[in-house]
């Protein structure tokens, strides 16, 4: 007859119990040590507590994975800008493709893709944050003969870097706003 884990040790002795209780113990405090903790609620710098976007497509790849974060945070997106307590403003958006691998007869074996983002924080006062720029490069595949799979192989590696980005841009929300470093309204750009 096989027993349980659980009912050995209820079997055990108490010197045995003392010894399981430690070992559990142990390893919750190791859990705790590491930094590990459950999928929970992102607290971002009450700076953030309602925030509009604007200069990025809502339907985009980026807004989306920046939106699906948020939607994990003690925050919300707000479509009016006059009830935002920040603004956060997409300067620019741009992606580009350059070869990066070019075989003997000059036929492009290999395609770089590079996301950039330029933005800023504007918060109601009329300051704002200095702009800051994310960028993440990817490369992939490209077979003459098999066009429509690389086309195919492109816009997976698009649609990865713009998830890849919006999640980068929600994660520098996590740092709060750096009030030294703010730009005045008289200051200009």
């Amino acid at each position: 007859m096989k027993h349980s884990a659980a009912s050995h040790a209820l079997r055990a002795g108490p010197g045995q119990r003392i010894l399981l209780t430690l070992v559990a113990s142990f390893m919750i405090v190791s859990l705790a040590g590491c930094g590990y903790h459950l999928r929970g609620m992102t607290d971002l710098d009450p700076t953030f507590d309602r925030v509009h976007v604007s200069g990025l497509s809502t339907s985009g790849d980026v807004y989306r994975a920046f939106a699906g974060e948020f939607g994990n945070a003690n925050a919300e997106l707000v479509e009016d800008r006059r009830d935002a307590t920040a603004r956060l403003v997409v300067e620019s958006d741009r992606v580009e493709e350059r070869a990066s691998v070019v075989d003997p007869s000059a036929d492009v074996r290999q395609y770089e893709l590079l996301h950039e983002l330029r933005y800023h924080i504007a918060l109601p006062d009329g300051s704002r944050t200095p702009s800051r720029r994310i960028s993440q490069a990817r490369n992939y595949n490209y077979d003459p003969t098999g066009v429509l799979a690389s086309s195919s192989n492109e816009a997976q590696v698009r649609r990865e870097l713009g998830e890849l980005v919006g999640q980068l841009l929600f994660y520098r929300l996590l740092a709060p706003v750096d009030t030294d470093r703010l730009i005045t309204p008289d200051e200009g750009r």
